[in-house]
């Protein structure tokens, strides 16, 4: 039987659907938010057997600033191999194509986030070491003084960017003004929103929240902290910050760089 490797194309669509659902379940409605805003053919790299797709992966485009200079970077997501096809070799194949086509676009490193901790070691092989730590922790409800954050809307997209630059690590994802757009809708329509704070008019600190979790939180404090509890009615909130902690995801550098940590959230993770 032949196999290749090649993009999706638009007559793919219902075998790509399918074995996303197929790999990565969901109820919460994120897998048809993922297809109706952030899905492109050109990104999605497929294994077929003949003419049954049996692996694929998502080779999205990023830039990530590595030695103080703006580089191309790819972000393997939805990796994915149908059950009855696993342990065959095909998502090795698909990764080491995706390193030929980031070399041929001298692009700097491929970076992924392993959807469990087992899978560390999985990508290992391949070349892809942690690299990108964050700090996990839980907020709890508390008396005492409390500041209510308010509401973020695509306005206040530059003030989040300049704050993201000011406090994250300086080897970091980049976020452009669509990024921030595309985060702002996607935490609005499926999560609890993204909610801010200021002083003199200037955003000191932002999270983006789940129901049950503050997926990123930079620059607030216990007060801060309090008044978002309060806000989204809670009593308890997980939250996930700029630390070293824990591995959040691993990177493979194409060509060598002096950096020994990063910082990159907010991925479709």
């Amino acid at each position: 039987m032949i196999e290749m490797m090649r993009f999706a194309e638009k007559g793919d669509f219902p075998a790509v659907r399918t074995l996303w659902e197929t790999c990565f379940p969901d109820e919460g409605g994120f897998n048809d938010y993922f297809f109706a805003h952030f899905y492109k053919e050109k990104y999605t790299l497929l294994y077929l057997e003949g003419e049954t797709l049996v692996a694929m992966v998502q080779m999205l485009p990023y830039r990530m600033t590595v030695g103080g200079v703006s580089r191309e970077v790819t972000y393997i997501y939805g990796a994915c191999t149908d059950p009855a096809h696993r342990r065959k070799g095909y998502m090795a194949r698909l990764l080491e194509r995706s390193f030929e086509l980031d070399r041929q676009a001298e692009r700097v490193a491929s970076v992924l986030i392993p959807a469990e901790k087992w899978l560390f070691d999985f990508y290992k092989p391949f070349g892809y070491e942690p690299f990108f730590h964050i700090s996990r922790g839980e907020i709890t409800r508390t008396a005492g003084e409390r500041e209510a954050p308010r509401r973020l809307t695509s306005a206040d997209v530059p003030a989040l960017a300049a704050l993201y630059d000011k406090l994250v690590p300086k080897c970091r994802i980049e976020r452009d003004t669509a990024y921030w757009n595309a985060q702002l809708a996607l935490f609005d329509t499926l999560g609890a929103g993204v909610y801010g704070w200021f002083k003199d008019g200037t955003l000191t600190g932002y999270a983006f929240c789940w129901e049950d979790n503050a997926q990123e939180l930079l620059g607030a404090g216990d007060a801060q902290l309090q008044g978002l509890l309060d806000v989204l009615r809670r009593d308890m909130l997980a939250v996930t910050e700029i630390g070293a902690e824990t591995a959040l995801g691993v990177c493979k550098w194409h060509n060598k760089a002096d950096e020994t940590a990063g910082y990159m959230n907010l991925m479709l993770n």
